[in-house]
């Protein structure tokens, strides 16, 4: 199976990839026809930014939520699927701490075992501080926006040099 995420990036057998794009990529994404025709497995956490915008005739996905990163782990361990979409919830990574901060390189040793056999999808809203140990693990990560992020304006002839000797920065020699 392959499914192209953009010009140039695919899905496919065998390939680990972490997707950072807003939910309605993803349901895009799962409704292509390409999905419906392979066993799909969707893992989530406690609640789903995707699921709930899904139409009813939706793809043929078995769905599964995992509590804990635990039963995520578990989860992972026992999926035989073509496909396999995990979606990232920090509402149960965050609780980790210390020695239990293991665990989530444990999930990322398991996806990227797991895509020997499935193409492999974590995906995830935006990236937050314990995705970005599961994206050190991936085969690729694709970071997809609708909008650009906006930057602030400056006023012209407000703009700061772009170096200042020492004396122009406050640090001028004093006797």
């Amino acid at each position: 199976m392959r499914l192209g995420l953009e010009p140039g990036v695919t899905l496919e057998p065998g390939r680990y990839t972490a997707l950072v794009a807003p939910p309605g990529f993803m349901v895009d994404l799962l409704m292509r026809p390409e999905v419906g025709r392979f066993t799909a497995l969707y893992l989530y956490g406690v609640s789903s930014r995707v699921l709930f915008r899904l139409p009813r005739r939706s793809p043929n996905l078995m769905v599964q939520s995992c509590m804990t990163v635990h039963q995520l782990l578990a989860s992972l361990q026992e999926a035989y699927q073509t496909v396999v979409i995990v979606e990232y919830d920090d509402g149960i990574f965050s609780s980790l701490e210390g020695d239990d901060r293991d665990v989530i390189f444990a999930v990322g040793r398991q996806l990227r075992e797991l895509a020997h056999s499935s193409t492999v999808l974590l995906y995830a809203p935006r990236a937050e501080r314990g995705l970005r140990a599961l994206l050190g693990t991936a085969d690729q990560v694709v970071w997809r926006y609708d909008e650009r992020p906006l930057t602030p304006t400056a006023r012209p002839g407000s703009r700061r040099p772009m170096q200042l000797t020492l004396g122009e920065a406050g640090w001028g020699a004093s006797s």
